[in-house]
């Protein structure tokens, strides 16, 4: 893999912003584009979604006093881990104690719902969740730190899995699942490891333990399969980096270290991986999201904090789909933000998508 893949920005940590006019429903029209123009694009904005605020129209008084959240079955409030499943894409909210299935395309002629809530009922309802992580048949896995569980539920909300006995786990936080083995890696923070298990829920081995040498851990929350690979990306946070392991746990690489230069960080959280194998990595006092590649070489790196579109506050959970968008938790302020990244799997498969970025004024 290249280095030149992306072209790297400014020292300051910011991205640049092209706003265009608001329109309902409130999915903004705003242009983010990195790197700038003239250079060739690789991340641009996407859109943000709420809840169902996201999907309603914005009517005249709106437009003064902002926008206007609904209860806990209609809008985030302290969102956490995110991940998708076709066109679905879940958030977790700690808040709120439930899973957010939002779901963009419903068909109202179908009777389909923009949001629904899971694991707010029981069996299976959730204390506070945070990882989460679906399997290739939509099956959905939820990381319980306060119960100190990890559940499963079918596509239609039904519980099908409750891992977890007495003193199984500290603090359950991350998940990442590899399809083709059926392995589920669950980051335990406060044990400081990893736990594998068969999605069945069968126990299969543990890796790390709490220390600063090669595969061990301080406090690691979050974790990423790369499906081609099948190696393990855990964010170990306060040893300010992440570690790269095979699949059955054997320690490979590691990057980071505390600091405020590109490369450093202050409180790594979330983590995903596109279809090139870069590296997503969301640091929680940076509000930024450092992209490595596979030699550990910082490629881009965009975010700052803030309210407005691309910009974070108390950033979390980062999930990247098998179509290279990328889904950013934005936990302060309660949404959740989507960049596409513009790989050459996403350029064969949407041209016309492509086609449309690089009509844009500002590339002529």
């Amino acid at each position: 893999m290249k280095k030149r893949i992306f072209a790297l920005l400014s020292s300051s940590l910011v991205a640049i912003l092209f706003f265009a006019s608001c329109a309902a429903p409130k999915i903004k029209n705003v242009d983010i584009v990195l790197p700038p123009p003239p250079e060739e694009p690789k991340i641009f904005y996407v859109g943000t979604y709420k809840g169902e605020s996201s999907f309603k129209e914005t009517n005249f008084l709106d437009s003064f006093i902002g926008e206007v959240t609904g209860g806990a079955d209609a809008d985030l409030y302290k969102p956490y881990g995110v991940s998708t499943f076709q066109n679905l894409i879940y958030v977790t909210d700690t808040a709120l104690r439930a899973v957010f299935a939002i779901n963009p395309k419903a068909d109202k002629k179908k009777k389909e719902k923009n949001v629904i809530l899971l694991g707010d009922k029981a069996p299976g309802q959730l204390s506070l969740p945070a990882g989460v992580a679906n399997d290739k048949e939509g099956n959905l896995y939820v990381a319980d730190t306060k119960a100190k569980k990890v559940f499963g539920y079918d596509k239609s909300g039904n519980m099908i899995l409750a891992i977890g006995k007495e003193d199984e786990f500290v603090r359950p936080a991350g998940l990442a699942i590899n399809n083709e083995l059926e392995r589920m890696y669950i980051v335990d923070t406060k044990a400081h490891d990893v736990k594998v298990y068969s999605l069945k829920g069968e126990a299969l081995f543990n890796f790390g333990k709490r220390g600063i040498g090669d595969g061990e851990f301080n406090f690691p929350t979050n974790a990423a399969v790369d499906q081609k690979s099948g190696n393990v990306i855990v964010v170990d946070t306060q040893n300010f980096r992440y570690q790269v392991f095979d699949k059955d746990g054997k320690f490979i690489s590691k990057m980071g270290s505390a600091g405020d230069k590109p490369g450093n960080f202050s409180r790594p959280k979330g983590v995903g991986i596109d279809s090139d194998g870069h590296i997503y990595v969301a640091d929680s006092a940076f509000n930024n999201v450092q992209i490595f590649d596979d030699k550990g070489n910082v490629l881009l790196y965009f975010g700052g904090a803030g309210q407005q579109e691309g910009q974070f506050t108390l950033i979390s959970g980062i999930h990247v789909d098998e179509n290279d968008r990328i889904y950013i938790v934005d936990s302060f302020n309660a949404r959740v933000q989507m960049f596409q990244y513009v790989s050459e799997n996403w350029k064969s498969k949407f041209p016309d998508e492509y086609k449309e970025l690089k009509d844009k004024d500002y590339y002529k």
